[in-house]
């Protein structure tokens, strides 16, 4: 007996999923830049993943959809730029089915035009917008097929998608669309009179104020620059303890991350401070990290050892590996520990200034995942993989600190560029291509460190993969998972490296903070250019300490309102802020 087969005029499951999405884009149901996730819409379409997926790939090559690795699809979004082109080519495309259309089919036109603007009419009067807006794409299409030249109809079809959305999107005003609606019906009544040139004047007219009018509508939906608010040190520290516990995490998690937060933030590193916060607290929520972790030294020495993080936050296992560094050191001088199954653990300086707080001199670096591209490169390869350095300058002196990321910059300065709606510096990112950029919306990866000279930073780049992955056996760069990622239940599973050298197995402590206070007491009373300023590593870190010390730390606005979310669903006092 034959396999049962679809009846003939069946549609396949994946061209009825597609089929259902791409009208939910169109209608607005599904906005631009909204994120499709398989599971949620299998389960509104009533069927299985697979159709989905299948639908999925189809709709991209239609470009109603993005895909970006390690993220869900999103609908296709659009830039001024776009709307501005996009309106160009409306204006060339219809103006020239409008002429065929008059020469060729004016009378069918004409009443196929009224019978439509009589329902745009009815659909006005009751506020029925998704009707209306329907009805207007309706009005337009009509044009395009009575002009005769079905290669043009089917150029304006391929487009028509975007041009609904947008209106979808951005016409929402009821005063607009009965200006629309008074265009549209005398373009019917010129069209009527076969009256091309003052059809085509209207024509071109209703087009070009549409696009300015989508353009100001989206200027307006914009989120505008928003400062950051302030908030003190010990309300950021007493906030954090409670969302963490809140999250489950144990004792030592808390203290570890607050730590390392607290440090970055109150020197003025807000790229890896308390903003990370929501992103950590979901982390531990959705099981990326691991809120209580179990932590192992496998291999341990005279001078090193390895450390497996269990999935913990960063800033628990290298917190955990700059304690047995430190140790090491002191007993023999020297000690380095390798870290495996970590996370992401904030500022590499963090633990390079906790060794030396105990009088020693330390290192720590790490890789991270892929979006850094390499010297002349288009592709991510390296993460922001940092290096950090400190050291002890004496009693009552601050500690040499010196940390940098090996790309030109972090990432998180491009997510903390979007969130204050500010340019990135020149020659920092790249899109796609390879090609430098500042608006950091359309930053897809990182330049390396020294700009033309970019072969520099590559390389040191490689120094912290080669120390964080080749002594744990963790990942390489390109094959981690992404930080930023839809998936926050997969750990991660980055490396790490820290090393502690004791002065005093060496010359002498007394030694070693007098050449650092001479050579930055040097640093600082060098000559400097017009109108220019030499600073020691750490300098500004430290003014800007003692600034926040009074003034309290900044967070963007963004940040604030993730946590206020967060401690609203969980029930626990909400953050306090101080101002803007």
């Amino acid at each position: 007996m034959d396999a049962p087969t679809l009846r003939e005029g069946t549609p396949k499951l994946s061209d009825r999923a597609r089929d259902a999405i791409r009208e939910q884009i169109i209608s607005g149901d599904l906005p631009m830049g909204s994120a499709l996730r398989e599971s949620e819409l299998a389960a509104n379409l009533g069927m299985s993943k697979i159709p989905v997926r299948e639908a999925l790939v189809q709709l991209e090559c239609e470009g109603m959809i993005t895909t970006r690795p390690n993220r869900s699809p999103r609908v296709f979004e659009m830039s001024p730029d776009d709307i501005r082109s996009l309106g160009e080519l409306r204006e060339m495309l219809e103006i020239e089915a409008l002429r065929l259309a008059i020469a060729r089919r004016a009378l069918p036109l004409a009443t196929r035009l009224r019978e439509i603007t009589g329902q745009m009419a009815g659909a006005l009067s009751t506020r029925d917008s998704r009707s209306y807006k329907l009805l207007d794409n309706a009005f337009h299409h009509a044009i395009f097929a009575e002009c005769g030249n079905v290669y043009l109809e089917k150029t304006h079809h391929m487009l028509s998608f975007r041009i609904q959305a947008l209106r979808n999107k951005l016409s929402r005003e009821h005063e607009l669309n009965a200006r629309s609606l008074a265009e549209h019906e005398q373009l019917a009544a010129l069209i009527a009179a076969s009256d091309t040139e003052a059809a085509e004047a209207l024509m071109r007219s209703h087009i070009r104020d549409t696009t300015q009018n989508y353009l100001a509508q989206e200027r307006g939906a914009s989120a505008a620059p928003r400062p950051p608010s302030r908030v003190m040190q010990a309300e950021m520290e007493r906030f954090a303890g409670a969302a963490m516990a809140a999250a489950g995490c144990d004792a030592p998690t808390r203290a570890a991350v607050i730590r390392a937060l607290s440090h970055a933030s109150s020197l003025g590193v807000d790229t890896h401070g308390y903003r990370l916060l929501p992103h950590y607290l979901e982390g531990f929520t959705k099981g990326r990290l691991n809120p209580a972790p179990e932590l192992r030294f496998l291999r341990e020495s005279a001078g090193a050892a390895l450390l497996d993080g269990g999935d913990a936050h960063g800033a628990r296992a290298t917190y955990a590996a700059v304690d047995k560094a430190v140790a090491l050191a002191r007993a023999s001088g020297s000690g380095a520990v390798a870290i495996r199954a970590s996370s992401h653990f904030g500022a590499a300086g963090a633990y390079a200034r906790a060794i030396a707080e105990e009088g020693l001199l330390g290192f720590c670096f790490c890789n991270s995942d892929s979006f850094v591209r390499l010297h002349g490169g288009a592709e991510k390869f390296h993460g922001t993989n940092p290096i950090s350095m400190a050291g002890p300058a004496g009693d009552g002196q601050e500690p040499w600190l010196f940390d940098m990321a090996t790309s030109a910059i972090p990432f998180n300065k491009v997510q903390l560029s979007r969130a204050l709606g500010i340019e990135l510096p020149a020659d920092t990112a790249s899109n796609g291509l390879g090609e430098n950029v500042t608006d950091p919306e359309l930053a897809e990866m990182l330049a390396p460190l020294g700009g033309e000279f970019g072969y520099k930073g590559a390389g040191l780049a490689g120094i912290s993969e080669i120390l964080s992955t080749a002594l744990s056996g963790a990942p390489l760069s390109f094959e981690l998972p992404g930080m930023i990622s839809d998936d926050m239940a997969t750990p991660r599973g980055l490396g790490a490296f820290v090393m502690a050298f004791d002065p005093a197995a060496f010359a002498g402590l007394e030694i070693f903070t007098g050449t650092v206070r001479r050579y930055r007491d040097a640093i600082r009373g060098s000559s400097t250019a017009q109108g220019a300023e030499v600073m020691a590593a750490g300098d500004r870190e430290w003014a800007e300490g003692r600034r926040r010390l009074v003034q309290g730390m900044t967070l963007d606005q963004t940040a604030v309102e993730a946590l206020a979310r967060f401690a609203e669903e969980k029930g626990i006092p909400p953050l306090e802020v101080v101002g803007g």
